[in-house]
């Protein structure tokens, strides 16, 4: 019988790992943006963008270039009207930031790390 368990093979990254890691900024702004939908997207597009930034310059990010980079990025999309930035009360705003943006920003370098980890495994990032 053979454990699987041990097996290192390497395998793409799935949705599952990363469920536990917020792609929304509100947990570490406590800035709501609308459509949600979009904004999880585009973040998520934006990650990969940034992991074929990674891969290719053999650069890592720190947590605060993240942070800049993210909230430069998210009022892109603002000014940009592919979303809204939703008036939020302050005390909400408060009760509802559950992450730093510097613990936000090391959650989304873990997914970049992962991807370009995947990468690196198979030779070349997608549409290379």
């Amino acid at each position: 019988m053979t454990d699987k368990t041990t097996d290192t093979a390497p395998r793409p990254p799935s949705p599952m790992e990363f469920g536990s890691m917020p792609l929304d900024p509100f947990y570490a702004w406590g800035v709501t943006y609308e459509p949600i939908e979009v904004l999880i997207e585009r973040t998520a597009q934006y990650i990969e963008t940034l992991a074929q930034e990674a891969y290719a310059e053999g650069k890592t990010f720190t947590e605060e270039e993240l942070v800049e980079r993210f909230q430069s990025y998210f009022q892109e999309l603002v000014a940009n009207g592919v979303v809204t930035e939703q008036p939020t009360p302050t005390e909400e705003r408060r009760r509802w930031r559950i992450l730093s943006p510097k613990q936000w920003a090391r959650a989304q370098n873990a997914r970049i790390k992962r991807i370009v980890a995947w990468w690196q495994a198979q030779a070349a990032p997608p549409d290379a």
